[in-house]
């Protein structure tokens, strides 16, 4: 789910993001040195307009979570975008682009593909090794010292497992979001699952905070993130009732993001 290099840790699939892009504009470079025009300039626009109109139908449809907290429109680590749009937006600019310059289309075909290529490979690749590993079985404990395997106790109900600790100024600023949401969504599990902390550690943090969440759990190795492939906190998981992984979030979430992936589990 996430790959650190030293100090920083990266979602997956922004890593595969990132890595794409870096092929096509190589690919464009290789292939346009000795031509008149910048085949960097023209990837970047189509990829910028992709991003922007990815960005702005998705917050044209939780407007009204934006509209109370407007500086949320530039926090983009939050992964609100509309990637169908942005797919669609990113394709009309790139037919824009080939009719300005009819003798580009060989080249900005081939650096498209390439990036694209990757793209889909890294992301097979990915999801091959989600779906191999899994969530596994784990025995965790209540506040109060009860045993509780995950997934097993939770069976046939869709879950939200937020990997979290209370050092975690990130998981700290979520953690209203998600008590809230168990409220909205009661057919929805809602498991908040503390990573290496003690009980009396994480009692004493719900009580400052003044937080009541409904499945509070402790996994005092964090074998469950080891397991999953996190090394950043939080990791929210979002489960349909079967198992199958919907959706995965690396990093901070907001009300409108947290919103979207609820609804993929109906």
């Amino acid at each position: 789910m996430s790959v650190t290099f030293g100090p920083f840790a990266f979602a997956t699939q922004h890593l595969i993001f990132f890595i794409s892009c870096a092929t096509a504009f190589l690919v464009g470079w290789l292939l346009s040195r000795r031509q008149a025009y910048g085949m960097g300039d023209i990837l970047f626009r189509i990829i910028a307009v992709g991003l922007i109109s990815a960005r702005l139908v998705f917050v044209i449809k939780y407007y009204d979570v934006y509209l109370s907290a407007p500086w949320q429109l530039i926090n983009i680590r939050d992964g609100g975008f509309s990637l169908s749009t942005g797919i669609v937006a990113g394709i009309l600019w790139a037919g824009w682009e080939l009719y300005r310059l009819p003798q580009a289309k060989l080249r900005l075909a081939t650096a498209a593909l390439s990036g694209l290529v990757v793209a889909v490979i890294l992301t097979n690749v990915s999801q091959y090794y989600q779906q191999q590993t899994g969530l596994p079985a784990l025995a965790l404990t209540t506040l109060e010292g009860h045993a509780i395997e995950l997934p097993t106790d939770f069976a046939e109900q869709p879950l939200v497992i937020n990997l979290w600790a209370s050092w975690c100024p990130p998981c700290v600023r979520e953690m209203p979001l998600l008590e809230q949401a168990s409220a909205d969504w009661p057919e929805i599990a809602f498991i908040a699952v503390n990573q290496g902390e003690g009980s009396g550690t994480v009692e004493q943090f719900l009580q400052q905070q003044q937080l009541t969440l409904p499945h509070v759990l402790l996994d005092a190795n964090a074998a469950l993130g080891q397991a999953v492939g996190s090394h950043a906190l939080p990791t929210t998981l979002f489960l349909h009732s079967d198992g199958r992984v919907s959706y995965t979030h690396i990093g901070e979430f907001n009300t409108a993001t947290l919103r979207n992936a609820l609804r993929r589990l109906e």
